[in-house]
C-alpha cells in the first residue's frame, strides 16, 4: 500500500468510524441515559464539530486524490469512490452550514424539529463513505 493509499484509506476509515460511533454508540447511549430533551441538547453541542470532522476528512481525501496523480503518478480513484466522497461531503457540508445554524436559531426545540433531517443526512454520509471505502479497497 502506498502513502497515497494509506492517507485515503485512513481518512475514509476515520470518517466512517466517526459516523458509526456517533450514530450507533454515542447518540443512543445519550438518549438512553439523559432522555430526549437533555440528550438533544448534548447532541446539538457535538453536531458542529462532528460534521466539520467529516468535511475535513473529505478534504484530505480529495486533496490526496488531486495531488497523488500529479506528484506520485498514482491511479485515479474509481468513479464510485469519487461519488461516495462527494455525497458524504455534501451531506456534511449541508448539515454543518445549513442545518446546524437552523438548529441554533430554533433554540431548545431545534432537536425535535430537525432530528429526522439530521438522521437522513447522517445515513447519506454513511452510505457515501462506505461506498468510497469499499471502492478504494476492493
Amino acid at each position: 500500500m502506498t502513502v497515497v493509499d494509506t492517507l485515503v484509506v485512513g481518512a475514509l476509515g476515520a470518517w466512517l468510524g466517526s459516523i458509526v460511533f456517533f450514530s450507533f454508540v454515542a447518540a443512543p447511549a445519550l438518549f438512553a441515559e439523559l432522555g430526549s430533551d437533555r440528550a438533544g441538547e448534548a447532541v446539538n453541542v457535538v453536531f458542529p464539530r462532528y460534521y466539520l470532522f467529516g468535511v475535513a476528512m473529505a478534504a484530505v481525501v480529495l486533496a490526496v486524490w488531486v495531488v497523488g496523480p500529479l506528484a506520485f503518478d498514482t491511479a485515479e480513484p474509481p468513479l464510485a469512490a469519487d461519488a461516495g466522497v462527494f455525497v458524504g461531503a455534501a451531506a456534511n457540508l449541508y448539515a454543518r452550514y445549513v442545518l446546524v445554524p437552523k438548529m441554533e436559531a430554533a433554540g431548545a426545540d431545534a432537536f425535535a424539529q430537525y432530528h429526522k433531517q439530521s438522521v437522513g443526512l447522517n445515513l447519506l454520509a454513511l452510505a457515501g463513505v462506505t461506498v468510497a471505502l469499499v471502492s478504494v479497497t476492493a
